[in-house]
């Protein structure tokens, strides 16, 4: 008899609470999520999305409840452990490279990713799936779109190969065709769990779990 496969939980938040300057932002919030689901998180400004994606990530240290990541209890002295295994692309992407190479590559600057910088056949077969030419990759900061800009800090989360994926409104410069072509590639990866603030329709309707906050 073959035993059934035991559950992974990436993400296990039990009883959040979150309140800022006497607002409540969560109260009581629990969620679990498996190894390879995607979330999609929903709902007005304000209500969250972005505070519960920080938490996630670390950088809230002051809640109340129980955070578990990728099996590891959230605290301070987890905290360095627990980002080893996250790739996080934030709404607000303005990074003072100069070039797209260097744009590309920020992320391996950092001590913990150092060992993991992809070769140019990696960079560049993934430019591929995202409409990008490999001439770009040699290109200004100031030269391309911001739509492009987009597509190379979500490939750079990528290539990164973490297991979780931690990303804030990462289809809102992308065109339609673009948008289709980038979210069908990252919900498609097996067993990359994705955590997505969004108002995307396209990528809610693609999701596996979806959140109204």
């Amino acid at each position: 008899m073959v035993e059934p496969q035991r559950l992974i939980y990436m993400i296990k938040i039990k009883n959040l609470n979150i309140s800022f300057q006497n607002e409540v932002i969560f109260k009581d919030f629990s969620l679990s999520l498996n190894k390879g689901e995607k979330l999609a998180l929903t709902g007005e400004s304000g209500r969250g999305k972005t505070t519960l994606l920080n938490v996630i990530a670390g950088f809230i240290p002051h809640f109340e409840g129980n955070v578990e990541v990728c099996g590891i209890q959230q605290d301070a002295t987890t905290v360095r452990e627990i980002r080893k295994k996250i790739a996080w692309l934030p709404q607000d992407t303005s990074l003072n490279s100069k070039t797209v190479e260097e744009l590309l590559y920020t992320p391996f600057e950092f001590a913990l990713n150092k060992d993991l910088k992809p070769g140019k056949e990696d960079v560049f077969s993934l430019f591929s799936k995202f409409n990008l030419t490999e001439d770009m990759l040699y290109k200004k900061v100031k030269e391309i779109s911001g739509g492009q800009k987009q597509r190379i800090i979500l490939l750079s989360c990528l290539l990164l190969k973490k297991p979780l994926l931690l990303v804030d409104e990462p289809t809102s410069a992308l065109d339609e065709n673009v948008k289709k072509i980038v979210t069908d590639y990252i919900l498609s990866i097996k067993d990359l769990t994705v955590i997505a603030s969004t108002h995307d329709e396209y990528w809610i309707k693609n999701s596996d779990k979806v959140i109204e906050l």
